[in-house]
């Protein structure tokens, strides 16, 4: 059996004194009655009794490994570090005697012969110098937390005044939208009634005109093909006009011309006006309307295609000539304007006085129903709002009800982050590229003992042919608001760390020194 060591524990408070309790190697003293020198050893799993010589002799007896806690014999043991000064740890029975230093207080290396140097009391002090520094950082971060929930408190109470204020409002509101609703209706019925009656009359008179400039139309072409004056058109007289064609081969036959005038030899203006012309009316051109080819000299071939020189004018005009050429200029100018075709549209003329008076009354009976009805719309949306705001949790006291409608940023080489809390988290490329939306506000997602210690942001952007993106937002006490790192450690799956005055607790008191043995 190995000897037996003494160990040293240290006592927290003002003053330590180093206390020999006498053990095997590697067991710590919460298990040192398991291990009487006195009486057979029961392994800890049950499963076998052994004398106790056989403790710590190198040879592994028990199945769970716990005969051998200071020696590597078992592949499962655990050895136990006391490490006075510093963090009691176990590592594995393996690592006894390797020839590294795995306990600071090297009880780990006691015959390997490795150098191994006594560092537990400068890891204790820097261990406690970084407690001290975290809990000077919660304690000033519990400031600022318990003014966030005087502020949350004094907040909610306010919103809810303000709430019951404004849906007594909306009452009131509403009675108004109801009346001048009733008003509107009123002024726009006469409103209509003249607009549609100055409409009707327009577009009866309109028609009217339209017919009117048709049959003159009519009658003018009825002219212009009965070529012999005799008050009779016949199909001869069509013959000329091969637009009319209908069988497509770019020329009027007898036959075709007497279809189109019905079968009839010859018809008058009346039935022209009246069968004819509207078959013929979209196909029609008129010889006035073909401008006339430019004359040819007489011993000059025709070139339609090349445009002749413009002769240099003679210097020696006659000034009566001159004048001639001005006179017809002006006359020119002075014919009446073309008339305006039957099919072009004309504009309706203004209301009149009495039709443009309704107009004016029942427009200032709308404008006065729209601003109310807005007034109402506005109400409404703050109302929702509020209602919003106060139905969410800002956890235990409402000392995160501060981040409501806010927003903070985290800027990568790629990205830039925004969670936006209560709201939703954001990515969007420095370099072109919309923003991706990576989930919006779901719920306190921490463990049950710690459940606002993380946010769950779920339904964000689908990923290409995966589930939509989600993020987890890990709370930390900080005395600032920030976002300090987002990483992506599944696919869609994002993690932010976020640290916040609100996620503060109150500090614990830091013993000098650190031991759970004493």
């Amino acid at each position: 059996m190995q000897p037996v060591v003494v160990l040293l524990v240290l006592l927290a408070g003002l003053g330590c004194r180093a206390v020999e309790v006498k053990r095997p190697r590697g067991v710590s003293l919460s298990n040192r009655s398991f291990y009487d020198e006195t009486k057979p050893f029961t392994c800890l799993d049950g499963s076998r009794t052994i004398p106790f010589d056989r403790v710590n002799d190198d040879y592994c007896d028990c199945v769970d490994g716990t005969d051998e806690p200071g020696t590597a014999a078992c592949s499962n043991g655990k050895f136990h570090c006391t490490n006075p000064g510093f963090k009691p740890q176990y590592i594995p029975s393996s690592r006894v005697n390797d020839g590294i230093c795995d306990c600071c207080d090297t009880t780990d290396e006691y015959n390997s012969g490795a150098h191994c140097q006594n560092t537990c009391r400068e890891m204790g002090r820097k261990e406690r110098e970084e407690l001290e520094k975290k809990a000077e950082m919660a304690r000033e971060g519990m400031l600022l937390k318990q003014k966030f929930i005087e502020e949350a408190r004094k907040g909610r109470e306010e919103k809810q005044v303000q709430l019951q204020e404004l849906v007594e409002k909306r009452q009131s509101v509403q009675a108004e939208v109801d009346v001048l609703r009733t008003e509107k209706e009123a002024a726009e019925k006469p409103e209509t009634e003249a607009k549609d009656a100055h409409k009707a009359e327009w577009e009866e008179r309109r028609d009217a005109e339209k017919l009117a400039m048709e049959k003159k139309r009519a009658l003018e072409v009825f002219t212009e093909l009965d070529q012999d004056s005799d008050g009779m058109l016949s199909t001869p007289e069509l013959l000329a006009h091969t637009e009319l064609d209908s069988d497509g081969d770019g020329s009027l036959s007898d036959k075709e011309a007497l279809d189109l005038l019905g079968g009839s030899y010859s018809v008058n203006s009346a039935t022209f006006i009246d069968s004819v012309w509207p078959q013929m009316k979209e196909k029609f051109k008129s010889e006035s309307d073909v401008p006339p080819l430019p004359p040819v000299e007489e011993g000059t071939e025709s070139h339609p295609e090349i445009q002749p020189e413009e002769e240099e004018e003679d210097d020696d005009v006659v000034e009566g000539e001159e004048e001639e050429e001005e006179d017809d200029d002006s006359d020119e100018d002075h014919r009446a304007p073309p008339s305006k075709s039957p099919t072009e549209e004309v504009e309706m003329p203004p209301y009149d006085e009495v039709t443009q008076a309704l107009i004016d009354t029942a427009q200032v009976a709308r404008n006065k129903y729209d601003e109310a009805e807005k007034s109402l719309r506005e109400i409404e949306d703050t109302i929702r709002n509020l209602e919003k705001e106060i139905s969410l949790n800002f956890g235990s006291h409402g000392e995160f009800s501060y981040l409501y409608g806010q927003c903070y940023e985290l800027s990568t080489s790629e990205y830039i982050y925004r969670l936006c809390p209560f709201n939703r988290v954001t990515q969007k490329p420095k370099v072109g590229g919309s923003e991706t939306n990576l989930g919006s506000w779901g719920f306190w997602s921490g463990p049950e003992n710690d459940r606002f210690s993380t946010m769950k942001y779920e339904q964000g952007t689908a990923c290409w042919q995966g589930p939509n993106r989600s993020t987890q937002v890990k709370l930390y006490c900080g005395k600032e608001t920030v976002v300090t790192s987002t990483s992506e450690p599944s696919r869609c799956e994002y993690l932010m760390e976020f640290f916040t005055p609100a996620a503060c607790h109150q500090p614990v008191d830091i013993p000098q020194e650190e031991h759970d043995e004493l």
